[in-house]
């Protein structure tokens, strides 16, 4: 039995799938199987599933300048983005520092292992005398 769409149903999928719907919600607002949906619509839907992830980007351009959370969000779990995070390991290059900035480095490494001193030890190690 051959499935033919009529033209408000196409007008739907179209306008479910420019808001990104997932096949499964296509198909069952639209009352058709989703495999039907996928074998006569796939292609199409493709398509207007891609113009609404252009638009999206557009829009979060437009939106960088005044909400960049919405935009880390909106790029990560809608388009896929991904915040990378470059760590170098390496020798640090203690010549291009003044003098200034490795005594504050020192003072740093002074207060960090006086405060780690005064921590509790770990309650759970048990030292045993021998």
């Amino acid at each position: 039995m051959a499935v033919k769409f009529s033209d408000e149903q196409i007008k739907e999928i179209e306008r479910l799938a420019l808001i990104n719907c997932n096949s499964n919600t296509i198909a069952e607002a639209v009352g058709v199987a989703v495999n039907t949906l996928k074998r006569h619509c796939g292609r199409k839907i493709k398509h207007w599933r891609a113009i609404y992830r252009v638009k999206l980007r557009e829009n979060q351009h437009k939106l960088s300048e005044t909400s960049p959370d919405l935009t880390k969000f909106l790029g990560i779990n809608v388009l896929g983005q991904q915040i990378k995070q470059v760590i170098e390991t390496g020798p640090v290059d203690t010549k291009s520092r003044t003098e200034q900035q490795l005594e504050a480095d020192k003072a740093a490494a002074r207060a960090y292992n006086e405060s780690m001193s005064k921590t509790e030890p770990n309650p759970q190690i048990v030292k045993f005398k021998g």
